[in-house]
């Protein structure tokens, strides 16, 4: 399982619950296992991430150089450690947008090793992040290395750590447009405290940025880029000479370079055996397991899946063992465990990826599934003989509409905007049976496909008003019961572009579902706020 280390820390997990903290701390061996060293001559220069056996997630600005070494398992820089491991480069991949001219934006390169680093308790891959995962401004994650522990102070022997909350995405471009020099990009991220006093220094770059989920495993989101001095308070930045200003820690945001991160360390990836008898003597199967294929039908066709068994150890967030569709833009159509069957599966679009993961305990005896190309329109689309994934702008309807809709009906349909888009649920027809608490058949939206944050719930004859996500996947739950049904529901859908940014137009969004008569749906109706379009919390990313 990723993420995990033996000498565990609990960092704060909220801004506001923080008094300010100066400086780092040292830290225990194994308390960053996915920390690595990049040596030049046998000498650290740079730090980075370990993400598999064989492939490390640095600064594309470290690697100027081909003659490098890895060390993973390190420590003390002066001593040799017991589980340390060093490995020479085999390749160097920087993201093709990276330019040594501008070197703050897509400040991210890869590094394939000649060799497999063999895991314990002090080497141990972190996690990568889901495509849509979030983590809150104010958030309290930790970056480390063997930077300075001061500006233009000593380099450290042993690992340190600091905690820094995320910044808004709003503030930390402000913040960096004060600089003699302002400084813009699409992958800059920003973490660290107003006041300075905390921060990554020289020596620390090519490092990690993990945040904690909130089930226990450690994800890597950022790579530590850049910075002006150290710790540096950019508060009052105006007010101060041009010399004096500072600036939050600068990273490379994880989540806008996943998809590329993705094509190269899956590229040419296969299972460490293949399905069916061993008739060999010995043999040796690789774990963490890692299967990857990329389904691709003729243009113009859409791909249904249908599972006729699976098997894959249980887990509340499916961390440990896992099967994941993923759209070949990199987006996350579903995250699959345990021994329930899924539903079928259409997407959308002529080609879909399979990523299959496992730890090496509690294995189980997988799955079987059969894939086929289907002209659009030949199912229905209901998203109740399948799990409906959509990647274009359409309509969804109950089954059988305009007729009266099955009871017991249990129908799903996951909406998947472009990036920078959210999506509007436009209703044009509703009836449901009506119930105060929409408890007998209902339209459910949700942010996210794990059903975790539900945007609005409907009910009744009165057709409802427009819904917006807060990202740009939305996921859409019809149920019914058993008794009474009616003429179902129509409604279209629309991506709504957040670059976009006129403040004269205003859209609808529901407000918190928690502030809505104290969390009780009212059928039929919704509670909205006005908001400029691109100025809300979603929307100040682009900016």
């Amino acid at each position: 399982k990723c993420g995990q280390k033996v000498y565990e820390t609990n960092p704060w997990h909220s801004y506001s619950s923080l008094s300010r903290i100066v400086g780092g701390s040292q830290v225990q061996q194994g308390s960053h296992p996915w920390q690595v060293s990049l040596k030049r001559n046998s000498h650290h220069f740079c730090g980075g991430t370990l993400v598999s056996t064989q492939w490390v997630i640095t600064a594309a600005h470290c690697v100027a150089s081909r003659q490098l070494t890895v060390t993973a398992g390190e420590h003390d820089l002066n001593l040799k450690d017991k589980e340390e491991q060093t490995l020479r480069v085999e390749n160097i991949i920087r993201h093709p947008k990276f330019n040594i001219k501008k070197p703050m934006d897509y400040d991210i390169a890869l590094l394939k090793m000649n060799g497999h680093f063999k895991y314990g308790s002090a080497v141990w891959p972190v996690c990568l992040p889901d495509p849509q995962e979030k983590f809150d401004p104010g958030y309290i994650c930790i970056t480390c290395g063997w930077g300075r522990l001061r500006e233009n102070g000593i380099l450290p022997e042993v690992l340190h750590e600091v905690e820094l909350p995320i910044l808004e995405q709003y503030e930390c471009s402000r913040v960096l447009s004060t600089l003699k020099k302002p400084i813009r990009g699409d992958t800059l991220m920003c973490a660290g405290f107003p006041d300075g006093g905390k921060d990554a220094c020289q020596g620390d770059s090519g490092g990690s940025l993990v945040c904690k989920r909130g089930h226990g495993s450690w994800t890597l989101i950022g790579v530590t880029s850049w910075g002006i001095g150290c710790a540096r308070s950019w508060m009052h930045n105006l007010e101060k000479k041009y010399d004096r200003r500072g600036t939050p820690g600068v990273f490379t945001d994880l989540i806008k370079v996943l998809p590329w991160i993705q094509q190269h360390i899956d590229s040419g990836t296969s299972c460490s055996i293949q399905d069916g008898k061993l008739p060999d003597n010995e043999g040796q199967l690789l774990f963490p397991e890692l299967c990857v294929w990329t389904l691709l039908v003729p243009e113009g066709m859409h791909i249904l899946l249908n599972f006729s068994h699976f098997d894959v150890e249980p887990d509340v967030f499916c961390d440990y063992d896992s099967l994941s569709v993923i759209s070949t833009d990199g987006r996350l159509i579903g995250k699959f465990c345990g021994m329930d069957l899924p539903l079928p599966i259409l997407v959308g679009s002529n080609s879909v990826r399979l990523k299959f993961v496992s730890d090496n305990k509690d294995h189980g005896t997988g799955f079987s599934m059969i894939y086929q190309a289907i002209k659009p329109g030949t199912l229905l689309d209901s998203g109740c003989e399948s799990l409906a994934i959509l990647f274009e702008e359409g309509t969804v309807q109950s089954m059988h509409y305009p007729e009266v809709y099955s009871d017991l009906a249990d129908c799903q349909w996951i909406i998947h905007a472009p990036e920078n888009h959210v999506v509007k649920l436009i209703y044009e027809h509703f009836e449901l049976e009506e119930d105060e608490d929409c408890a007998y058949d209902s339209v459910t939206v949700y942010e996210n496909v794990a059903k975790e944050n539900k945007i609005a719930r409907s009910c009744g004859f009165a057709v409802p008003a427009p819904v917006l996500s807060t990202s740009s996947t939305m996921l859409i739950w019809f149920h019914s019961d058993e008794t009474e049904t009616f003429g179902g529901f129509r409604a279209r859908f629309l991506f709504v572009d957040l670059n976009i940014s006129n403040s004269s137009t205003e859209v609808m969004l529901p407000e918190e579902i928690s502030d809505i008569t104290n969390g009780t749906d009212i059928p039929g109706k919704s509670t909205c706020v006005k908001v400029p379009l691109g100025r809300g919390k979603e929307g100040a990313k682009g900016m």
